[in-house]
């Protein structure tokens, strides 16, 4: 008997909600899907895909894969597959060895300096838009970004300048359009046909899967039916008709963390500290480093087995800690007051936090664009002291979390408690393109960098010496904002005459305060002038701490017309301060 219509689609309904069936093992995968001399693009938040790239580094070691890696933030196990020799070239905003703080990678830096890999370092925002060109299938993409910086000079071949050709007189830049051959991302939950609901915010992650020519390989912390996925369709953020298979891989983040997008019952889990730190201790020798990927990766026949020696107290440590995330922690900040002398760093901080309040008094920011150093702490402060006066003022980070609230001692990337604060989770291409850097934007930027000169121009990507740093990453977009502050310790090394590598421009630079003082830009293009000395641990004429300023600078440093003593710091202003580095504030 022939089938009636009500069969066939009733047939259809059922075979939907089943879906097709692409998942397999991840080993199955890595060896169906990544073949040597690919470009394959990572992501998955800071890090990548964990449990991905060591399956690669397991089926590929000892050989001469020669991978091209497209990947934001290259950390963690992501070094590992330069050290193993696997990468003939990176394609990247950010390489960094991320334990507590971000340090330049010695495995980077030895890959580079010997020749072993081709660096290409964009900026984050930058890089983004190379893959959007190269999803919407268009061959370029105009961008604010990288324009007379050296990121532009070192991607000739993939960036130009161009005359508005609508007659504005103006110049734009453009990137050339990126598209891999296969890309992996890890996911929160998918169903058996690849549809994927990502870690939120989404950072790098959205536009490389779209851009990939060959597909997406997906590994998820879990395997759901596809009327869980209908349920949140509007999370939803990898449709099952661009993926080649999708693997289960649980912790498939670690060492880094996995907060929840927002689905009922998903266990999130935080960064493991003690892991990076042993990756970074054993990283300073290649031998060492040899020993523990050994030890850690090829030991380990699967994902399974290493999560079996990762062990199952460790793994509910972490699940622990995103538990007791909270962001009810306004407890009594004068439990935070002590009688300890201020430091040369505390009274930067302070300083910072002075001059982002007369900011936005002044200029009627509406956000601050908090970059991942010390000068972070400082714009927390900031935030709390505006919030009290009723300021609207909202805080925004490069990777898309947006309005969310600073929790004392926590990282504020990626964090349980930091997406749970926030009032929007967006990506790095809504923030650093609109928000930070849009035509319309209210936005400044607090920023660290590497070195800067005396116009305001700033160095994170390369030492005078070719040595590469940790990148441009979202430095040289942040620098689009309205108006941006500087922070960094003070020295001849860092504050030079002539930078040898410029990673962006300061037109927007308003202001640099240092462990020494504070200084000041007239107008875009006009030289940095010492305004403010801070207070010295040794009583002096200002005269003197005027020069003392003046002997720790690479240029012939100019006063401004007034230069004052910076006033000491308020005991309230530094028990805010210490409340907000304590790890153990919100405990």
């Amino acid at each position: 008997m022939s089938e009636t219509l009500a069969d066939i689609i009733r047939r259809a309904m059922e075979y939907g909600e089943k879906g097709q069936g692409k998942h397999i093992s991840l080993e199955d995968a890595v060896r169906l899907y990544v073949k040597p001399g690919m470009a394959v693009h990572l992501a998955a938040g800071i890090g990548g895909p964990s449990a991905a790239i060591c399956e690669i580094i397991r089926q590929f070691r000892g050989t001469h894969s020669g991978l091209t890696i497209i990947q934001s933030t290259l950390a963690g196990h992501a070094l590992n597959l330069v050290h193993c020799g696997l990468v003939k070239k990176l394609v990247c905003a950010v390489c960094a060895d991320l334990a507590a703080t971000a340090r330049p990678s010695k495995t980077i830096q030895k890959a580079h300096e010997s020749g072993a890999i081709e660096l290409e370092n964009w900026s984050l925002y930058s890089l983004q838009q190379r893959l959007m060109a190269g999803a919407f299938g268009v061959p370029f993409m105009p961008t604010r970004s990288v324009l007379g910086s050296s990121i532009a000079s070192d991607n000739e071949t993939s960036f130009r300048e161009l005359e508005d050709p609508f007659g504005s007189g103006g110049k734009t830049g453009i990137v050339k359009a990126l598209n891999p051959d296969i890309s992996i991302i890890h996911g929160a939950v998918a169903d058996g046909e690849g549809n994927t609901i990502l870690a939120a915010p989404y950072g790098e992650d959205l536009w490389g899967p779209f851009a990939s020519t060959n597909g997406v390989l997906v590994t998820v912390e879990a395997i759901v039916p596809t009327a869980f996925i209908k349920r949140y369709s509007a999370m939803v953020k990898i449709p099952g008709n661009i993926v080649k298979a999708v693997c289960l891989a649980p912790l498939g983040l670690h060492p880094f963390s996995f907060p929840n997008p927002g689905i009922s019952d998903f266990v999130p889990y935080e960064q493991d500290v003690d892991f990076l730190s042993g990756l970074s201790e054993a990283s300073k020798s290649g031998a060492t480093l040899d020993g523990w990927i050994a030890e850690w990766i090829v030991d380990c026949a699967n994902h399974q087995q290493y999560l079996d020696k990762l062990g199952s107290a460790r793994i509910n440590v972490l699940k622990e800690r995103a538990k007791q995330s909270k962001t009810e922690i306004f407890h009594d900040v004068s439990l935070a007051k002590t009688k300890k002398p201020y430091d040369h760093e505390e009274m930067m901080l302070i300083a910072v936090a002075r001059e982002i309040l007369t900011s936005i008094k002044r200029s009627g920011h509406r956000m601050i664009l908090a970059g991942a150093g010390t000068g972070a702490t400082a714009a927390f402060v900031a935030y709390f002291q505006l919030k009290a006066t009723g300021a609207e003022i909202e805080l925004v980070t490069g990777n898309g979390q947006i309005a969310y609230t600073p929790i004392p001692g926590k990282s504020i990337l990626m964090t349980e408690a930091g997406v749970r604060s926030s009032k929007i989770l967006s990506d790095t291409v809504m923030t650093q393109g609109v928000f930070v850097g849009g035509k319309n934007n209210r936005c400044l930027s607090v920023l660290g960098a590497g070195q800067i000169d005396k116009f305001g121009n700033i160095n994170s990507t390369k030492t005078s010496e070719g040595k590469f740093l940790v990148g441009s990453g979202g430095a040289n977009d942040a620098l689009n904002a309205r108006e941006v502050i500087l922070v960094l310790n003070q020295s001849k090394d860092r504050f030079v005459d002539r930078l040898s590598y410029v990673t962006g421009l300061g037109h927007n630079v308003s202001t640099v305060v240092s462990t020494m003082g504070v200084f000041r830009k007239q107008g875009p293009t006009a030289e940095l002038q010492l305004v403010g000395c801070f207070p010295s641990l040794k009583s002096g004429p200002l005269m003197e701490k005027i020069e003392e300023v003046k002997a720790q600078c690479g240029w012939v440093l100019k006063p401004g017309p007034v230069v004052e003593e910076v006033p000491a710091p308020t005991e309230e202003e530094l028990a805010l301060l210490r409340w907000l580095l304590s790890s153990e504030a919100n405990n």
